[in-house]
């Protein structure tokens, strides 16, 4: 594990360039992979250390933001969309890996994703008035694909959230939200899954408030081409409070 105490840049591509005890955020997608010489760079982050603005390091909201993520350290991290660890906030499980920030969906983004989005970053789960959480309920083969079902929770810490949103991507090609879903979902359907990513709001006239010492389940069906261990974890769940 580093000794370093402080974020520093440093050059590469792959997972595998984000050095142990370290929270790594890249350029580009897919872990840098195609950009030159100096093109390349790479925020590291010591497990322990926050960032207050990646600004400072040359990463902003433009083509020179944050394009992917490798969390190589053993605690949970969090990318927020604003410096300061303020604004909308993505959870980093520890150990884990997002390729391409374009695939997880974030309302109101003027990207529609977290792609060049993130702004500052603490080393720990962030919890703050609103959060997700996320079971898998079993899966099984269905209509030449294979269904996983979930139940995402979220939570309201202090107020009642009147207006959310909730999503997750880095979905494979051919992965969709199951017609039983959409048929009977009671909020707004963003993003169906089709594109890599699901987003789900709050009902457009209201209702399905998240209170205070009130969980709000959702119970989702995503159906997957095909059967992987991978799929028992949602990558980059994240609930928002739009309102």
């Amino acid at each position: 594990m580093s000794d370093d105490t402080e974020a520093k840049l440093i050059y590469g591509k792959g997972a595998e360039a984000c050095p142990e005890g370290n929270f790594c955020l890249y350029r580009a997608s897919n872990f840098n992979a195609g950009q030159g010489p100096g093109r390349d760079k790479i925020l590291a982050i010591p497990m322990g250390v926050y960032v207050n603005d990646f600004s400072e390091y040359g990463f902003d909201h433009s083509g020179d933001g944050v394009s992917a993520v490798v969390n190589n350290t053993t605690e949970d991290n969090t990318l927020f969309s604003a410096a300061n660890q303020q604004g909308h906030s993505l959870p980093v499980n520890r150990g884990t890996s997002i390729a391409n920030l374009q695939t997880i969906p974030m309302a109101g983004s003027p990207n529609g994703s977290w792609n060049d989005q993130a702004q500052s970053a603490l080393a720990s789960r962030y919890v703050g008035n609103l959060r997700v959480e996320q079971e898998l309920r079993g899966h099984w083969a269905e209509g030449g694909g294979h269904l996983y079902s979930y139940r995402l929770t979220m939570h309201a810490e202090d107020t009642r959230v009147m207006k959310w949103a909730v999503g997750f991507g880095g979905l494979p090609e051919g992965t969709s939200l199951s017609k039983s879903f959409i048929d009977t979902f009671w909020g707004e359907i963003l993003r169906d899954g089709t594109d890599g990513a699901v987003l789900l709001g709050s009902p457009e006239r209201g209702g399905h408030s998240v209170d205070p010492g009130t969980a709000l389940p959702i119970d989702i069906q995503v159906v997957y081409p095909g059967q992987s261990s991978a799929y028992e974890r949602l990558i980059g769940l994240n609930a928002q409070q739009l309102g």
